[in-house]
């Protein structure tokens, strides 16, 4: 008998992957605007934070998120730092420049800063922590050849975009409670504010009950949950999403820019087709030109040349900053600067990293000089260690915020406490300089006759009192100190309260 012919093996199945994530795309024009905007956001997020710096590690005592980080939480320099380093990477990725190195050591910084301490105790810090890994796996640089309507495939950011929707029924089924449902909690957290411009409270109140919008705000966030992932859903769900958060803005939350950061995230639900109109308007066109041509410019020893002048004035202006650490941050990020040019050595990658630098540093500028941001750092550090008895670190403090902030009567009358009991000479004239500063308040006057009494001088005393009340007449340290003093010229008069 012959052998039976055998029928030929069936060929191997082809396993497709599921379209619903590995077949996401999206136009490359939306890509970049959620990248800048997504990124920027925070970057300034990263710099108003510092002021918080001084609250960590202080008296050297941490407890972390994480029980295996509680001795390698941040201190008030290594937050600092971190949050400068932060800031940096942060306008390097909205630049679209070394985002494959800059997203994820933000990334790693940004966990650490977190994780490493429960003194940061806003959860929505973990929903970024979650969003910048995701963020790592998009594809943020630009295609070759890519025009606005370009489709980028990311399975990253529809990732991103069911996150959110996560968070949105995670939230929604949190106010599944009466405290809830009946408007108390929410009451309690949208107060009358009549000096801001959009009195929220005074806006509801009339024309929808508490109760009611508690039940709103619940559906809407049930509502986006189940359909900001959904691409057929994005032209009603965007506005939607949008005047929510921008309502929990007009709330007054103290969250940071948590709720803007939330909008900012909002531009990767907007649809396709508006960011790809956008780009294709006369003014988008004529800055893409422009933009073109600089590239090929900076091809070739130009681009080496502009990217050297920007790293450089980029440390320059890290000088000018006063912020603390400033100049070491610089330094360090001139060093990572070279190291990446010299694994590049493309000149426009080059050039175009000095000028994400400039553009960086010139953000820490605009943070310092625009906001207080610098001046609480100070103050919050020497009030820190003034309480914790850290008299050294306390007059380092004070000395600096009245470097940075000479007009702020804070430095001179705080300074001035921390100085008298060992330089009565120098603790006085930093009290007669907040005096001067500011003459309509009593604080430094009142400290000054509490010395003055200590030291068996009555009729010094009374008079230095009596200018306290007359610089501020609501007083009731200052009122307190003058009845005393009027009564029983040797009486004790009390301590005085604990100023920030």
């Amino acid at each position: 008998m012959g052998k039976r012919k055998q029928s030929p093996a069936p060929p191997p199945a082809v396993v497709e992957s599921p379209a619903f994530w590995f077949g996401f795309e999206v136009a490359w024009a939306k890509l970049v605007a959620g990248r800048t905007i997504l990124f920027a956001l925070l970057a300034i997020d990263a710099l108003l934070a510092i002021r918080h710096a001084p609250r960590y590690g202080a008296g050297g005592f941490n407890v972390a998120q994480l029980p295996f980080l509680d001795g390698l939480g941040p201190t008030r320099v290594s937050y600092a730092i971190g949050q400068l380093l932060l800031a940096d990477l942060f306008v390097l990725a909205a630049c679209g420049v070394a985002t494959r190195f800059a997203v994820p050591c933000a990334t790693a910084i940004y966990a650490w800063l977190y994780f490493g301490s429960q003194l940061d105790s806003y959860q929505h810090h973990y929903l970024v922590s979650l969003l910048l890994l995701i963020a790592c796996f998009v594809p943020w640089q630009r295609p070759a050849s890519a025009t606005a309507a370009t489709p980028v495939r990311t399975w990253a950011l529809r990732l991103f975009l069911v996150q959110l929707g996560i968070l949105y029924l995670w939230a929604a089924i949190s106010k599944m409670d009466r405290a809830w449902l009946d408007g108390h909690a929410l009451g309690m957290q949208i107060l009358p504010q009549p000096d801001r411009l959009i009195d929220l409270r005074a806006l509801l109140d009339g024309r929808l009950s508490i109760t009611k919008l508690a039940k709103l705000v619940l559906m809407t966030e049930l509502t986006l949950a189940f359909t900001v992932w959904l691409r057929p859903t994005w032209p009603v769900i965007a506005p939607i999403g949008i005047l929510f958060h921008l309502g929990i803005v007009f709330t007054g939350l103290e969250i940071g820019l948590f709720a803007w950061i939330m909008i900012g995230v909002y531009a990767f639900v907007i649809p396709d087709r508006v960011w790809v109109g956008l780009a294709e308007l006369p003014p988008s066109r004529i800055a893409i030109r422009m933009f073109g041509r600089l590239g090929r410019a900076l091809e070739g020893r130009a681009g080496v040349v502009v990217g050297g002048v920007g790293c450089v004035l980029a440390l320059v202006l890290a000088t000018v900053s006063r912020f603390d650490h400033a100049v070491a941050v610089g330094v360090a990020m001139l060093v990572v600067a070279i190291a990446l040019a010299a694994i590049w050595r493309r000149p426009r990658a080059i050039a175009w990293l000095g000028i994400a630098q400039v553009i960086a540093t010139l953000a820490w500028l605009a943070v310092d000089r625009e906001t207080t941001v610098v001046v609480d750092y100070y103050r919050f550090w020497g009030g820190s260690s003034r309480r914790l008895g850290n008299l050294g670190d306390a007059e380092a403090a004070y000395r600096r915020l009245i470097e940075v902030a000479p007009d702020d009567d804070t430095g001179h009358y705080q300074l001035g406490r921390v100085l008298l009991p060992t330089d009565s000479t120098g603790g006085l004239e930093e009290l007669h300089a907040a005096q001067r500063v500011a003459p309509d308040r009593a604080r430094a006057f009142v400290a000054e006759a509490r010395w003055l009494v200590n030291q068996h001088r009555a009729a010094e005393a009374s008079a230095k009192a009596a200018a306290a009340l007359a610089a501020e007449p609501t007083s009731p340290e200052a009122r307190q100190l003058v009845d005393q003093l009027a009564g029983r010229k040797t009486a004790p008069v009390p301590v005085d309260r604990d100023d920030p």
